[in-house]
């Protein structure tokens, strides 16, 4: 990564909407105060949305204690627009940077995190798609399960970028120009879907002018695991929602997810009526596990050989049932 000038670099603001985070937030706080980036040209805005618990106090002292840190608190629920949107609006309306850097509560970050994400969105003139990943402190096979997960979702869609399309991002780790998102103006136009910010983001700006998928290691950053199947399954449910959507904003997008949904559910269904189902299955097995071993190398990580057998071995019952329950909105979230 070049160095730039300190005349030359742009005032950053990091933006991060936080509800009832207490458990995870003094973290990611940590991490933000150890970044590497001249600090009169950094703040860190977090939203604190209507948090019952102690995650008010714990920000109101990082903000005593941090001139950089500000807070944001709303205190009811928008009647305009579904919770995350309305907590990352009044926080990028609160910035005063010229590029905006996301990231949830319960993540981490290295030290050079807003330095390299910053200056991919200088360098492309983009939308910057950041890599994030599952932490695996203490790793379980659940917790494996969703670290290859995940890492599916991340590598199809950096798969695509490589085409020139961008599906969608995670908002873990995305950094665009503010100017872009007020021309696109904001989250207006999709202010009642409760989830999907960051595909929006993607696939909206993107089309304004450029995506990149950012691979240096420096900008990589880290979530924690899902601590049950239950939640687990309703953040899964909750991101297929969003599917529908992309019928008219990404037809093509719309037409893999469709696919992979037929042909997990032809297996499926081969394998209760007694049919071929082998075959089709070892298809699938073979090429997903070709797709993210390659993939893999791109973020310089290693593929699980157990996870990703137990997760091959689901997916046939996995992908349609949240498919046809993300269809009907059938997931809890918070309010």
């Amino acid at each position: 990564m070049e160095v730039e000038s300190y005349d030359t670099l742009p005032k950053v603001s990091v933006v991060i909407a936080a509800r009832n985070e207490e458990d995870q937030i003094p973290a990611l706080i940590s991490d933000l105060v150890a970044q590497e980036y001249p600090l009169d040209k950094l703040e860190v805005i977090i939203v604190n949305d209507r948090s019952t618990d102690s995650t008010l106090d714990i920000l109101n002292e990082s903000s005593d204690n941090y001139a950089f840190i500000k807070i944001v608190s709303i205190n009811e629920r928008s009647k305009e627009m579904t919770p995350k949107k309305n907590a990352l609006t009044k926080g990028i309306e609160t910035a005063l940077g010229d590029i905006i850097v996301l990231t949830d509560a319960d993540c981490r970050v290295g030290k050079l995190w807003v330095s390299s994400m910053a200056y991919s969105v200088m360098n492309k003139n983009c939308i910057s798609i950041g890599f994030s990943e599952i932490d695996q402190e203490n790793p379980s096979l659940f917790d494996r399960y969703q670290r290859m997960d995940f890492l599916s979702i991340i590598i199809a869609n950096a798969g695509v970028a490589g085409w020139g399309s961008f599906w969608s991002g995670t908002g873990q780790n995305l950094a665009l120009y503010k100017n872009d998102f007020e021309a696109i103006n904001g989250f207006q136009s999709v202010s009642n879907r409760i989830s999907g910010d960051d595909m929006y983001l993607v696939q909206t700006i993107s089309k304004l002018k450029n995506g990149y998928v950012h691979i240096d290691p420096n900008s990589f950053v880290k979530t924690s695991p899902m601590k049950s199947v239950s939640s687990f399954f309703h953040q899964r449910v909750r991101w297929s929602s969003n599917a529908k959507m992309n019928f008219y904003d990404a037809p093509l997008f719309f037409g893999f997810l469709l696919t992979m949904m037929i042909y997990n559910l032809l297996i499926l269904s081969s394998f209760l009526l007694g049919k071929a189902w082998v075959i089709l299955f070892s298809i699938k097995l073979f090429l997903d596990a070709l797709v993210i071993f390659l993939g893999g190398k791109l973020f310089e990580r290693e593929m699980d050989i157990l996870a990703y057998c137990s997760w091959a071995v689901l997916q046939p019952v996995y992908i349609p049932l949240i498919g046809v329950l993300g269809i009907l909105g059938k997931f809890s979230w918070k309010p």
